[in-house]
């Protein structure tokens, strides 16, 4: 009887019979990928979303006020309001802002009119907006915004008339850019008995120059800020500086927000870096170094982290800041929940105190983290 030998196959015949081999699975596998991600998708869709907080304060508070960080009204957020509408971007917030008697925050780009043609300047990114931008601010409830930023100016100077000319008829006022007298750059507002002064600085210079925004040198900022405190029984002084996706305070950010708290601002708002840092209480005044984005359409983790600061003073002139912590999704702010909420309000608190130079001038716990100063001064 003959023997049978097998041979073996060469290289050529070997993948030849891997493609077939292949091609017989891998029908049913692209079938179940696909099935996978239509599960996914789908699940993306239908995950319930948060519940609308319920938030109440305190009546016998003399003032209340949020402040929140980075706001861009353009890209991407454009297609979420057409999506979604034009309350959709604060609908989480707004219990907050209305339960506030003041509402603050920075307008990271400029109003464009409609029909009009503008001239961008020749930066790497440009941002801009329309005019719905207004009608959303003054509905969530905004007493001003901040123009004094490195994208206020992306349209040039025309970009910025047609901000600023945007605003006026509307309740929203803008702080940090003016074209005018200085007087113009510092927005007074009066609550009951409380006098409210606000002012805003931008220190992110780029190219384009710097007409008509007001710039954090000291020989401009701190006599501006003088002048607010001599108006004014509460100043809320914003700055635009640091280091972009940075959760480290530059050491001229510091110089810079206490040396506004010794010229008289009792609060100093943060942004730029685009991701949170360090709140931290000097001198009776309250520091948010960076409060981060807050509509935004950037999405990667740290930049979506994010929280709206509360602030109450009470009638004994003790003032506490609740940091509400909450992260940005497809360009809203939302609360954090889910079986991740420990995780991201954990690494929410950590990052807005790693840097804090007094753990006592806070506490942290259920849940909560409250910051707590002495701002009786401002009732006398």
């Amino acid at each position: 009887m003959r023997e049978k030998r097998t041979r073996e196959f060469n290289l050529q015949e070997s993948m030849l019979a891997r493609t077939k081999k292949h091609k017989r699975k891998a029908f049913p596998h692209a079938v179940i990928g696909t099935i996978i991600c239509l599960l996914i998708l789908l699940s993306v869709n239908w995950w319930p979303t948060p519940d609308v907080a319920s938030v109440a304060s305190d009546e016998e508070n003399a003032f209340t006020a949020s402040f929140v960080g980075d706001i861009m009204t353009g890209r991407y957020v454009e297609q979420v309001v057409d999506h979604r509408g034009t309350e959709a971007l604060f609908q989480y917030a707004r219990p907050y802002f209305d339960e506030a008697d003041y509402v603050t925050g920075n307008l990271e780009n400029p109003v464009l009119m409609d029909g009009n043609e503008y001239e961008p300047e020749d930066k790497e990114i440009v941002l801009e907006a329309g005019q719905e931008t207004v009608g959303i601010l003054d509905d969530a409830g905004f007493t001003n915004v901040n123009l004094a930023n490195n994208h206020i100016r992306d349209y040039g100077s025309e970009g910025l008339q047609s901000t600023l000319t945007a605003f006026e008829p509307s309740e929203v006022d803008t702080v940090g850019a003016y074209f005018g007298q200085d007087e113009e750059a510092i927005s007074i507002e009066q609550h009951d008995d409380l006098t409210v002064a606000t002012v805003g600085f931008n220190d992110v210079w780029p190219l384009t120059g710097s007409e008509g925004v007001a710039e954090s040198s000291p020989a401009e900022s701190l006599e501006m800020i003088q002048d607010a405190d001599e108006q004014a029984d509460l100043v809320v002084a914003h700055l635009h500086s640091g280091v972009e996706y940075s959760s480290t305070v530059t050491d001229r950010q510091e110089e810079l927000m206490k040396a506004y708290v010794d010229a008289g601002a009792d609060i100093v708002v943060g942004h730029h870096p685009h991701v949170l840092q360090s709140v931290d209480v000097y001198n009776d005044g309250i520091i948010f170094y960076s409060l981060g984005n807050f509509v935004f359409d950037q999405g990667w983790t740290r930049a979506r982290d994010t929280v709206v600061a509360q602030y109450e003073l009470g009638e004994d002139g003790m003032a506490e800041i609740e940091l509400v912590p909450f992260r940005i999704r497809e360009a809203q702010p939302r609360p954090i929940d889910g079986l991740a909420e420990p995780y991201h309000r954990e690494r929410i608190f950590q990052q807005l105190t790693k840097d804090t130079s007094d753990d006592s001038t806070y506490e942290q716990s259920d849940g909560r983290l409250v910051f707590e100063v002495d701002h009786g001064h401002v009732l006398e």
